[in-house]
């Protein structure tokens, strides 16, 4: 109707492969699936290209054929090969009836029946209690019989018995046997009487095929007539008629609803229409607009703490602006909860990606996915998506096994790989799971020390897992388009800690490894500890943050080639002086201060300051974009008396730590 021929043609064939496969005609197989999938790809190209996105239309010639290939094998019952639609035989008895069928629904019912195939043996008791029983052959399976016969029968009462698969001999025969191959005359429907709001009927009435069959006789149809008949076969209409007779339907007077009421229900339901379309720029700019009412807010606080120093009579200001701060934070949540998209968008891509892989590696992969409707940042979605692809191509690749391997260890053929999603407080948690082998410690310590990375022997696992996340670092005996190449673990975690999140990774022999991820809800405004380092202000995303704690001279102990290190409790933390990172103009004398314990990756460091300000929400402006990129820092933002604060990178600082110091003595 809407000139995409391109389009109707595939759309077509898919459909005649689908019908073929829901009507259990013959088992799906991995063809099938493969052929789909192809015809999906193209028939996204072809919208694009009608849409205008995409300048030349695909070729579709290729998958069409490869979709009647599929279209024309033979189904599980065929006779000696034979491809296409098969013809069967039913034995169809309705009944015991609960009510007589009305006389007309019967023979159009029986009419219909004829049409489609032939309809022999006949015996009618049209009667409360009574049933009628008939034989049949179509092509096609029962399912189609019993979705005709349901229009005028309850479902309960309709009994089909397939009896067999009927060739083309067998066909012949009855042909010769059974004169007029036992069809019922059809009754062709006549045109029902056209309604004032100019749209037809989709179905037959059967008073008016009644009365059309007891009042006129059927005239021989013209061959002109075909070309503007209204009605076809199956009591349908058709929808490309004359603008002649369309003007003759809406001129014709008789007693019908108005044309209003039957294009109310046609319209879209409520819940349709509860969602629209809003430029992302739009968003963004909502977002910063919101940024800046905060970074206000924080500052009439600031003004009104001041004055409320100098003058006792500010407790209505102060109220308004708790007021203002509770308003602005709600406003906060819900413009940012217009940027939050359920995991499902990331998802939903991974079905096809373990289909093809696993296709490809020779592996038999079950995807579980859970948690798809946890939501997160639309920033995060975009920029999450690679290095989730990544892991789950590695969980195929490097964890799972192939199915002889699998059952001579007494697993499952099939291997199982599980992405889930969930929201922790401020931060959403993927999980990357598999039930493989799980990593090789031996193999990995090899690789390690041919590379020159020095691991203690008896390291913990958690330590010796982290040198796969290393640049360069691959255990794989040969390179494929894949995997071996050792770039891949490392991008995984730039990418993930450039999100301000952690990457965390565990496996045991055997049983499988499991990679878990770690991000912030939003990257557009966080809650956050303010420090201060010689009189200059600084922030530390509050996550991170574990304990802080007041630390004198003596406390502090040096290792020769590891410096300082602090004991908190049963453990020795590496120490980091900021102030020697980042010099102040107005450094303090003394070597004491405040140590802010924070953890990142698994790791731990203490962060040794001048005081701590105090703990506020922030709203996060990217460096890279205004300024360039700087270690150890990964971002700024406006404070309440205007001034610039920077955002601290824990994970850079807690890994400077670790080169210099020690984990846990």
């Amino acid at each position: 109707m809407l000139g995409c021929t391109e389009i109707a043609a595939l759309t077509h064939l898919q459909e005649n492969l689908l019908d073929l496969l829901r009507k259990g005609e013959r088992p799906i197989d991995a063809e099938d699936v493969n052929a789909m999938l192809k015809a999906g790809d193209v028939l996204r190209l072809q919208v694009l290209h009608r849409r205008g996105s995409v300048a030349e239309a695909p070729d579709a010639g290729e998958v069409e054929a490869l979709l009647r290939e599929r279209v024309a094998q033979p189904s599980a019952d065929a006779v000696e090969g034979h491809s296409g639609p098969v013809t069967r035989s039913f034995r169809v008895t309705l009944g015991p009836l609960a009510a007589a069928i009305e006389e007309v629904e019967l023979d159009m019912m029986l009419s219909g029946l004829s049409e489609m195939g032939a309809v022999s043996n006949t015996v009618v008791d049209n009667t409360a209690g009574g049933g009628v029983s008939f034989d049949v052959l179509l092509q096609g399976a029962a399912a189609d019989l019993q979705s005709v016969l349901s229009l005028v029968v309850a479902p309960e009462q309709i009994h089909v018995e397939t009896l067999g698969v009927v060739g083309v001999q067998e066909q012949a025969q009855l042909q010769t046997t059974l004169p007029g191959a036992p069809k019922l005359e059809a009754v062709a429907p006549a045109a029902p009487a056209p309604l004032d709001n100019g749209l037809d009927e989709f179905f037959v009435d059967p008073a008016e095929f009644r009365r059309k069959r007891d009042t006129e006789a059927t005239p021989e149809p013209r061959p002109a007539d075909f070309a503007a008949q209204e009605h076809a076969a199956d009591g349908s209409i058709d929808l490309f008629i004359s603008p002649e007779d369309l003007k003759r339907q809406r001129s014709a007077k008789a007693a019908a609803a108005p044309m209003v009421d039957v294009l109310h229900d046609l319209l879209p339901s409520s819940h349709e229409t509860t969602f629209i379309r809003v430029s992302t720029e739009k968003i963004d700019l909502l977002v910063n607009l919101v940024g800046e009412l905060v970074i206000t807010e924080a500052m009439l606080a600031r003004t009104g703490a001041l004055a409320e120093g100098a003058n006792e009579g500010q407790y209505s200001a102060n109220a308004g602006l708790a007021d203002l701060s509770r308003h602005t934070r709600n406003l906060q949540e819900a413009v940012l909860a217009i940027r939050m998209l359920p995991i499902s968008n990331v998802f939903q891509r991974f079905p096809r990606v373990v289909h093809e892989l696993s296709a490809r590696l020779g592996k038999r992969v079950e995807l579980k996915m859970f948690g798809e409707t946890t939501e997160l940042d639309r920033g995060l979605i975009e920029k999450i998506s690679d290095p989730l692809t990544h892991l789950v191509r590695n969980a195929i690749d490097h964890g799972l096994e192939p199915p002889d391997v699998r059952i001579a260890a007494g697993k499952p053929a099939s291997g199982t790989v599980t992405l889930k999603a969930s929201q922790r407080g401020g931060n959403i948690v993927i999980e990357v799971s598999d039930d493989g082998r799980g990593l090789d410690r031996a193999k990995i310590m090899a690789a390690a020390a041919r590379r020159g990375i020095a691991i203690p022997a008896d390291a913990p696992d958690n330590e010796v897992w982290q040198v796969v996340f290393e640049a360069g670092f691959s255990t794989a005996e040969s390179v494929t388009d894949v995997s071996g190449r050792g770039v891949g673990m490392d991008v995984v975690r730039r990418n993930i800690q450039a999100l301000s999140g952690t990457v965390d990774l565990s496996s045991r022999p055997g049983q499988g490894t499991r990679v878990t991820v770690s991000v912030p809800l939003t990257l557009a405004i966080m809650e956050a500890m303010t420090i201060a380092i010689g009189g200059e202000t600084y922030v530390l995303p509050l996550a991170c943050v574990v304990e802080s704690l007041s630390v004198a001279a003596g406390e502090l102990h040096t290792l020769p080639g590891h410096g300082d290190t602090l004991r908190v409790r049963e453990e020795y933390l590496p120490v980091l002086h900021l102030a020697k990172m980042f010099p102040p103009q107005n450094p303090r004398e003394h070597a004491a201060g405040i140590a802010v314990i924070v953890e990142t990756d698994g790791s731990k460091a203490a962060l040794l300051v001048d005081e701590l300000v105090g703990q506020q929400q922030v709203v996060v402006k990217s460096l890279e974009t205004n300024f360039r990129k700087v270690p150890g820092l990964s971002g700024a933002t406006v404070m309440g008396d205007g001034s610039v604060a920077l955002i601290l990178d824990v994970a850079h600082l807690v890994r400077a730590c670790g080169r210099e110091g020690t984990s846990q003595l």
